[in-house]
């Protein structure tokens, strides 16, 4: 059975394991050191086509607890034995959800303890599996220079590259990490397969068969973004929130997330707006957490405020909160600041309310959780009916059972009774209003102009 069959397999009978809670702190400092290279609030034409949110190192992840690293973690146990890139290349892909004729890579050491080196960065559009495109290989620069040293704490910006890619048209992000690596910045489940070559293996970032990338993972390691530049863009949507916004339980291959399906929404309507999907598995707003990242609230600066092009934003988070045992007011204050701080950059907001759960696996103890979701939803409402956020999208009705709201409607779920099945992904992605998150004349978005 070939590697990348084996992590499907994987996916299909651990992911329904897979913790949705930890309460270990995250130092917040490495955090929020991201250097701010293109803030939202940037006069340009760049937007973020594609991007994915850091929040651990290697091999840390949303099945600690369950399954030992790093088997936990779906990548091949042989890749890091010592946890770390050692000579060693990567091949990231990303989906895109607009295109454009000249793009921008970014990459992240956010949570690194020292300065790596990436050598040989290459775009490339993808064939199949870790394969390219032979006559799509394309070298990136960084300020002109084909390495890029890149500090703890930071992310870096490519130099702009003439490069065309279309929307859900895979792209292979190939490098090549020149000595030792230390701690490795990850996005630790992608919900598809992504492929690296075993230590020591030296620079192959221009193999087009994709064969010196024997070992595979489902975390996406060190990329942050692709941006595209658009003359006629009207930005970009940013989705924030957990595993249900990450797209936990997708098919893999599939990117039936439903950050992916409303990204086909816009297409359809021909509105030209990127998506990122800043989902993170069991974040939380109030509270950070070694497997959970950065909470919503410590994250917000770096993954919305200082994307490119940010025109809006859709927040689906809370339910983690509750399990962590956060109050409905702790909850409510964290909602409202971070509609106060989007509003603040001129951001729309669309917020959700949080979906009907029937775990146990996970810690949802519906006699004593349940009011808390309820006054939660309640004030969610509120928000909308008062003009708080520019709109709301009540889950409840869509994603409830029939004759009962406050319970999932199984044919809706994974049977875990939590995180949606790529139906309920599509019913959520068709419930987001496009008018509350596009300006005109596609919309009524009215900030930002």
């Amino acid at each position: 059975m070939s590697k990348p069959y084996f992590l499907t397999a994987l996916l299909g009978s651990i992911f329904l394991l897979a913790a949705c809670n930890s309460n270990s702190p995250v130092g917040n400092s490495a955090i929020e050191n991201t250097e701010n290279n293109n803030p939202a609030t940037e006069q340009s034409n760049w937007l973020g086509a594609w991007g994915t949110a850091q929040y651990a190192n290697y091999p840390a992840g949303p099945l600690d607890g369950i399954v030992p690293a790093p088997l936990g973690s779906l990548t091949t146990p042989s890749a890091f034995p010592d946890e770390q890139a050692v000579e060693q290349s990567f091949r990231m892909i990303a989906h895109p959800t607009i295109g454009g004729d000249r793009v921008r890579l970014r990459l992240s050491n956010l949570l690194g303890d020292r300065a790596i080196t990436f050598a040989d960065v290459r775009l490339a559009l993808r064939a199949a599996n870790a394969a390219i495109i032979p006559n799509t290989d394309t070298a990136v620069t960084f300020n002109g220079q084909s390495e890029l040293v890149l500090a703890p704490g930071t992310e870096a910006v490519s130099d702009p590259l003439d490069f065309s890619i279309a929307a859900k048209q895979d792209v292979a992000i190939s490098f090549y990490i020149r000595g030792s690596s230390g701690p490795l910045t990850w996005h630790s489940v992608s919900f598809d397969t992504q492929y690296v070559t075993p230590q020591n293996a030296g620079n192959t970032t221009s193999d087009v068969t994709g064969t010196a990338f024997s070992e595979v993972s489902v975390g996406w390691f060190f990329v942050s973004g692709l941006d595209v530049e658009r003359t006629d863009s009207l930005g970009t949507i940013v989705a924030l929130g957990d595993s249900i916004t990450d797209g936990a339980y997708q098919t893999p291959g599939t990117n039936t997330r439903w950050p992916d399906l409303f990204a086909q929404r816009l297409q359809a309507a021909a509105i030209p707006m990127g998506v990122l999907n800043k989902g993170i598995n069991s974040n939380r707003i109030t509270r950070s957490g070694n497997s959970s990242g950065a909470a919503a609230l410590l994250r917000f600066d770096r993954d919305v405020l200082q994307r490119p092009g940010v025109r809006a934003l859709v927040i689906h988070e809370g339910t983690n909160d509750i399990t962590a045992g956060a109050s409905s007011a702790e909850i409510i204050d964290g909602l409202n600041t971070l509609i106060t701080r989007a509003h603040n950059a001129d951001l729309c907001v669309v917020l959700t309310t949080i979906m009907p759960r029937d775990d146990v696996i996970f810690g949802w103890d519906r006699a004593s959780m349940e009011s808390t979701r309820i006054a939660v939803n309640d004030w969610i409402r509120n928000a909308g009916a008062t003009g708080l956020v520019e709109s709301v999208v009540d889950f409840e009705p869509i994603m409830g059972a029939p004759g009962d709201n406050s319970r999932p409607n199984p044919a809706l779920f994974t049977p875990d009774l939590l995180h949606p099945s790529s139906v309920g992904f599509l019913a959520m992605a068709n419930a987001i209003p496009i008018d509350a998150l596009v300006p005109a004349p596609a919309g009524n978005c009215r900030r930002g102009n």
